[in-house]
């Protein structure tokens, strides 16, 4: 039963302030990490066999499974917590309120501050790589304007084609599923919280990998799987996972299971992982048709869509086992407060925001310089985040008008009290 809700004559009532749950810090610590890691990840892009723009001439394989690793479970708990957040927003009591919320948080940093800021030169050192333009960049932007990113053009509004599109995603799941969100008066649960408690059960926890599975197989069978270009997902199962995490944390004994059960599911998880990864890049495991990389050239191998469906399929259980498995683990280990957590969770979405054009715009550079990939990645990571939060705690957080553009609170102006200087 959800801790914000107590059983009385037989239905769910809120509970008094005093009765609610203290902050569960884990999901912040768990998303300080995740962004952490998404950026890793899209630095590693940069090296990756499957890279086709703005990429170094030598290619690492070591990245490549890295990144082939983190995209399979990295997305989808950024949408389970995004749901856990849906939940424990106070706002939600309000709905109102909460659309207001999503607005400022969501739809005004990546409509204005991603259109019109972050895409630009997202765009252009794509289109500086591949010798499409000899412009510097205040030229260019005019031309930003020109057609649409994707199909030829420049135009990149909103979440298209660029790491917005979990800022859209975000905002427009949250508002079209708001009734299943908000608790009906009389009882005080919603219907995810009353469709959740079958889920206590493990092994049916387990089943809810189904749904994502069958949707990953139907889009790679139906061959639409360049659908999943956001995140190596497609927007179906980032629907799922963002109503799991929303249900999971309406119900305080579906956490108690995934914190009992999470070593089960972690190990479940490696086993399954292991062996995606060795068959995926052909190291002691080569299945035709699916293996898709020659390791020895980085060459990409014949693709049997048949085949792959089935391994698309087979990253749903894996995905899900890998959210369970690392929320059970973030709910023993790092279920803690102190100095650096509320500015570091502060940071998460500016951050977000910033990375992936700053990347570009510095890798761009460093992969022309005569250097190995190791040194190259860690230069790129070194000035990337430098530059990310020098921008972000020296300029971003300093300026109300900024923290607006970011989807951040307003810092409220401090209020001295002139009594006790006159004393």
């Amino acid at each position: 039963m959800d801790s914000k809700l107590k059983l009385k004559n037989n239905s769910y009532v809120a509970k008094t302030p005093q009765e609610t749950i203290e902050r569960k810090y884990y999901l912040d610590w768990l998303r300080v990490v995740a962004i952490i890691l998404v950026f890793v990840l899209h630095i590693g892009k940069i090296f990756d066999y499957h890279t086709t723009v703005m990429a170094n001439i030598d290619r690492s394989l070591l990245l490549s499974i890295l990144r082939e690793f983190l995209l399979l479970w990295l997305m989808p708990i950024f949408f389970v917590i995004s749901g856990a957040a849906i939940f424990l927003s106070i706002e939600l009591q309000k709905t109102t309120k909460f659309i207001k919320s999503r607005i400022f948080r969501l739809l005004v940093p990546s409509v204005i501050v991603g259109t019109f800021i972050i895409n630009p030169p997202y765009v252009y050192m794509e289109k500086l790589f591949s010798a499409k333009t000899e412009l510097n960049f205040i030229k260019w932007y005019p031309h930003f304007f020109e057609g649409f990113y994707g199909a030829g053009g420049n135009f990149a509004p909103w979440g298209m084609g660029t790491h917005i599109w979990y800022l859209m995603y975000l905002f427009i799941f949250s508002i079209v599923f708001l009734p299943l969100f908000i608790p009906f008066k009389k009882t005080g649960a919603s219907i995810l919280q009353k469709a959740s408690f079958p889920f206590e059960n493990p092994w049916v926890l387990l089943t809810l990998f189904i749904p994502v599975s069958v949707v990953a197989y139907m889009f790679e069978k139906a061959g639409m799987g360049g659908i999943r270009m956001t995140g190596s997902w497609d927007a179906i199962s980032y629907i799922f996972f963002l109503l799991y995490g929303y249900m999971i944390y309406s119900n305080q004994g579906i956490q108690n299971t995934i914190k009992k059960y999470s070593p089960v599911f972690l190990a479940g998880a490696l086993v399954m992982t292991i062996f995606h990864l060795l068959s995926h890049f052909g190291i002691g495991i080569q299945i035709e048709g699916v293996t898709r990389h020659d390791i020895t050239t980085g060459e990409l191998l014949p693709l049997d869509r048949s085949m792959f469906s089935l391994v698309q399929a087979f990253r749903g259980v894996q995905a899900w086992c890998w959210v369970i498995a690392l929320l059970g683990m973030a709910q023993k280990h790092l279920n803690f407060d102190n100095k650096y957590r509320a500015n570091a969770n502060e940071s998460v979405l500016p951050f977000y925001i910033l990375h992936h054009s700053i990347i570009y715009i510095i890798g761009f550079y460093v992969i022309q310089w005569h250097v190995g990939v190791s040194l190259k990645f860690c230069l790129i990571a070194i000035i990337a985040f430098a530059v990310i939060t020098i921008t972000n705690e020296f300029l971003i957080k300093r300026i109300n008008t900024l923290r607006f553009l970011f989807g951040m609170k307003r810092n409220k102006p401090t209020i001295i009290n002139t009594k006790l200087l006159n004393k």
